[in-house]
């Protein structure tokens, strides 16, 4: 999650969810974006307090501007598959295909397919979202990454351009790649 944010890190997870929640799909689980943030949170509870295993992976911003938005994301995601301790027969990603040893396969839309992708989606966003408001918010408060958790909206842009950049703008992103010309 973050893919399109001018600042902070790339955040992936990786979920192998409880069949309780898996079943059926008894929570309603579906892609992050189409959730309001109350009921992102209530489903990331029933996540993390249930047997599901999961893991998140992150790429920050300085290997963003390095390797490119899709490059980090990959990195995010294997980071996070990493540390998923448990057997993997098969990893269902959303829209992207990795290099790795274990199965996978990446199509558009997983999240709304998938309820494992769409739980994986959830706890991504969360932790992301709680990054870029509890901890980013506080060490950059003149940005208001508590409100925009880091996307380029219209009071964020204007305290960009009271303050500048911050050190954890995407300096290959526009439209902080133009103001730096």
């Amino acid at each position: 999650m973050g893919r399109g944010t001018i600042a902070g890190p790339v955040v992936s997870a990786s979920v192998k969810l409880d069949k309780n929640l898996l079943l059926g799909n008894p929570e309603k689980f579906n892609d992050s974006k189409k959730l309001s943030g109350k009921e992102r949170l209530n489903k990331f509870q029933k996540i993390i307090y249930s047997d599901s295993i999961f893991s998140i992976g992150i790429a920050t911003h300085k290997e963003i501007d390095i390797h490119g938005i899709v490059e980090a994301t990959k990195l995010s995601m294997k980071r996070s598959v990493n540390k998923l301790k448990t057997k993997i027969d098969i990893i269902l990603i959303d829209a992207i295909n990795l290099d790795i040893k274990e199965y996978n396969i990446g199509f558009n839309k997983a999240d709304a397919i998938s309820v494992s992708v769409a739980a994986a989606s959830i706890i991504a966003k969360v932790a992301r979202d709680h990054m870029m408001s509890r901890i980013y918010a506080n060490l950059y408060p003149d940005y208001y990454f508590q409100d925009n958790k880091g996307y380029g909206s219209k009071a964020h842009i204007e305290s960009i351009n009271s303050n500048g950049i911050s050190k954890i703008h995407r300096k290959s992103f526009s439209p902080i790649s133009n103001m730096m010309l």
